[in-house]
């Protein structure tokens, strides 16, 4: 079982490449304006004609050849048994190697929620934010979110949790361990309608929290 986690996760870590590789891709466009004034492909370029051009952001031949390995001997996997692995995560109270003791069953108690607000700090400033139940949570993202209003999918407002409220440092997104997370909370949206940009859900809200 163990090395089948193993060889999920590498799998995930080498997909995490196409990112770095679509990031130079766009560092190098933005270059070009700064040394010689000509207007960036970047500029004349939607992201889905970069797509189709064929450009940088491909994974290498020799990475592709070793994800299409990998892929033909990944045992099988099913949602049930990522659910069971993000639930022990969701409970795991060293999750993002944090030091304060808590898990994020701390507030969301079964997926809902202890009620009350957490308090976070934003530019120096305190701040009290309302803790809302997950139930029905995963079906509003993706959305803006937090004080500077960044729009996140689920496994971003997860690492923005653990890293303001567990003050833990982020799980990387291309991980198994991110994968189940979500696949965990998502169930406590099944059945429920996609919404993205809903307002959180707050049954009890406490008065001046976000």
């Amino acid at each position: 079982m163990e090395g089948r986690v193993m060889k999920r996760t590498l799998f995930f870590t080498m997909l995490g490449g196409i990112s770095l590789l679509i990031i130079n891709a766009c560092s190098s466009m933005g270059n070009m304006d700064a040394m010689g004034g000509q207007e960036s492909m970047g500029s004349k370029m939607s992201g889905g004609e970069m797509m189709a051009s064929g450009g940088s952001y491909l994974l290498p031949p020799d990475k592709v050849m070793a994800m299409q390995k990998m892929m033909m001997s990944m045992e099988p996997d099913t949602l049930e048994a990522g659910i069971k692995r993000g639930e022990k995560l969701f409970n795991d109270e060293k999750l993002g190697d944090n030091k304060s003791r808590k898990s994020c069953s701390t507030c969301h108690e079964n997926g809902g929620t202890v009620g009350g607000a957490a308090e976070m700090e934003w530019k120096g400033m305190k701040m009290k934010v309302n803790i809302p139940t997950l139930r029905g949570a995963a079906a509003h993202f993706p959305k803006p979110m937090g004080p500077m209003k960044a729009l996140v999918d689920l496994a971003g407002m997860n690492n923005m949790c653990i890293m303001t409220f567990l003050k833990g440092a982020p799980i990387d997104k291309n991980s198994q361990q991110s994968v189940d997370l979500v696949a965990y909370i998502t169930d406590f949206s099944k059945g429920k309608s996609l919404e993205p940009g809903k307002e959180k859900i707050v049954p009890r809200p406490v008065p001046g929290a976000m």
